[in-house]
């Protein structure tokens, strides 16, 4: 049955969707839907987009469509700007599949009541039916990065713009060496992943690889990675955590964190690995950027907006074509994704832990970049720009 949703989701109710005719209307206020009570990726999408246009002084509402709120961990926004007038425009922080749920939820002729902006972070080249039949009813597109733009921009008649995640330097929960018990002076290198997202994208095994391979030289190292998952639900999660079994320098832990507590495990770290094969974004290795921790990171897909060889350390990677069993995945006709070498990634650690000083500074430079991106394309500019085309 679920099967049969899917196809009916993908190709009857995305084309029976209507686009709203009403043109965007700067004056009014922007409402952002999303999952913004859910500790996933979108959710944070959509809360980041939220900060940024209230400290920007757009006025904002909020409709939270989460399907497993967790009003403990996100409490809901709390800013002095929150309009009660009737949105002119939304920016809908949900993925295609997403959308058809949400869009019944609040009211099919309620969609067709405002100006509604998609914003879509796909990871591949190849976009899938779904996607390609929810572009005609959004009037625009944001996407989080170039790599996105180029891949959905094809699709559609209406604007593509870039708006990377508004990541800022977010408080640091202090002591999160302690916590988990690694020496003051090991060498600290950590990883973030949700592997609800593909935990074959994410590629953490590939992590583990290039880990083992650096700690050979470095008796001091160690791994340790944060996933998002049920362990005793996903067998590929399971299969990860038992194949550190017994390693006493590598832990992988599932335990629920705080944004605070991430920020303080990446803070206090001497490196962020990254080997994803693809990203929309890249919104982990953003936040490491941001705290000023050294990358090292794929060469491709959205993280190349930000990260280049003068201030990461990238890893080069051949094209391979996706095997993947998950549903947004599978059976993706000439698709393709990285396949980064850990031999590679290994011996930028090893840069790394022999020049500290050296990679600090490097790191330094890409937060200057990565600011300095962001301030180019942010949600405030992507929202004038639609007003300029709207008025030519």
């Amino acid at each position: 049955m679920r099967t049969t949703y899917r196809f009916l989701r993908a190709h009857v109710l995305q084309r029976l969707i209507p686009r709203s005719r009403l043109a965007f209307n700067p004056r009014r206020p922007v409402e952002i839907v999303g999952y913004l009570s859910m500790a996933v990726g979108v959710g944070e999408s959509a809360r980041l987009c939220a900060g940024a246009l209230s400290e920007a002084g757009r006025a904002i509402s909020l409709s939270d469509v989460s399907t497993h709120p967790d009003e403990k961990s996100f409490p809901g926004w709390t800013s002095s700007r929150l309009s009660t007038e009737p949105p002119g425009s939304r920016i809908w922080h949900l993925n295609p599949p997403m959308l058809p749920r949400a869009i019944l939820k609040k009211g099919v002729g309620n969609f067709t009541r405002t100006f509604n902006i998609g914003y879509f972070a796909w990871e591949l080249e190849v976009v899938p039916a779904e996607w390609r039949n929810a572009m005609h009813y959004m009037n625009a597109v944001f996407v989080p990065s170039e790599f996105t733009r180029r891949a959905i921009a094809p699709l559609t008649k209406a604007p593509v713009l870039v708006v990377p995640h508004p990541v800022i330097e977010a408080p640091a929960t202090e002591g999160m060496r302690e916590r988990f018990g690694i020496e003051k002076d090991a060498f600290l290198v950590s990883f973030i992943f949700s592997a609800g997202s593909s935990i074959n994208r994410k590629n953490p095994q590939a992590v583990i690889e290039a880990f083992r391979i650096f700690a050979a030289e470095a008796p001091s190292a160690f791994l340790l990675m944060k996933a998002s998952g049920d362990v005793n639900k996903d067998e590929a999660l399971s299969a990860l955590v038992a194949s550190v079994a017994g390693d006493a320098r590598i832990r992988i832990v599932t335990d629920r964190l705080s944004n605070a507590d991430i920020n303080g495990l990446i803070r206090s770290s001497d490196a962020y690995l990254s080997l994803h094969r693809s990203e929309g974004f890249g919104l982990t290795v953003a936040e490491a950027i941001m705290q000023g921790t050294p990358v090292v990171s794929t060469a491709w897909s959205g993280t190349a907006d930000f990260c280049d060889p003068r201030n990461s350390w990238l890893v080069p990677t051949p094209l391979i074509p996706v095997v993947d069993t998950h549903p947004e995945f599978a059976g993706l006709e000439g698709a393709v994704w990285a396949d980064p070498s850990p031999e590679a990634a290994a011996a930028h650690l090893s840069d790394i832990f022999r020049a500290p000083e050296l990679a600090r500074g490097k790191a330094e430079k890409a937060r200057d970049f990565l600011r300095h991106h962001l301030a180019d394309n942010s949600y405030e500019r992507a929202l004038q720009t639609l007003a300029a085309m709207q008025s030519s």
